[in-house]
């Protein structure tokens, strides 16, 4: 076996190193612009109008509009298996905007819409778990019970739990 030369290994990693950032890069900006796009079909704009000013095509449009969290009847819908952008789930914000972004399945949480989750806690505290509508963490999947409680979001729910292990993901980034 001939042994690995020093110096291309180094580059090798040098490049990979690069291509990562890239990587990171394209997929910051594809959620940018599945943003905007989105953003344009909020404001009223059609998706043949918005397919014709971008010179895309009227079905790539929608896929980016349907990907990036739906037309503006369609807010609440969610389709499984599919996946989605790298925007927050709650606030629709793009990386670009946001200082942290947290992934789940199919979902992502800001670090501003954790901290606005984690103020209503005390809220749900106080009332009676019995009186708390069944609602199902968007993260883990579970039940809202005495145990758990689940912070209703227009258009996702996260429990406390997952709130907490969001606040250590953030937490270890920032070291």
């Amino acid at each position: 076996m001939v042994p690995l030369n020093d110096e291309l290994l180094q580059a090798a990693r040098r490049t990979a190193d690069g291509l990562a950032e890239a990587d990171r890069q394209a997929l910051v900006a594809r959620a940018e612009h599945h943003t905007a796009v989105r953003r344009l079909h909020l404001a009223g704009g059609s998706l043949r109008e918005i397919a014709e000013a971008l010179s895309l095509s009227h079905q790539r449009i929608q896929q980016i509009v349907v990907g990036s969290g739906g037309s503006w009847w369609r807010r609440a819908w969610r389709t499984r298996g599919t996946t989605r952008d790298a925007v927050c789930t709650w606030c629709s914000r793009p990386p670009s905007e946001v200082r942290k972004l947290v992934a789940g399945p199919n979902i992502y949480i800001c670090d501003d819409c954790v901290v606005e989750a984690e103020k209503a806690l005390p809220k749900l505290r106080s009332v009676k778990a019995k009186r708390l509508a069944r609602v199902r963490c968007n993260f883990c999947r579970r039940l809202n019970d005495g145990n758990r409680l689940v912070v209703p979001g227009e258009t996702a729910n996260v429990c406390d739990d997952c709130l907490r292990i969001c606040r250590e993901f953030m937490a270890l980034d920032a070291t």
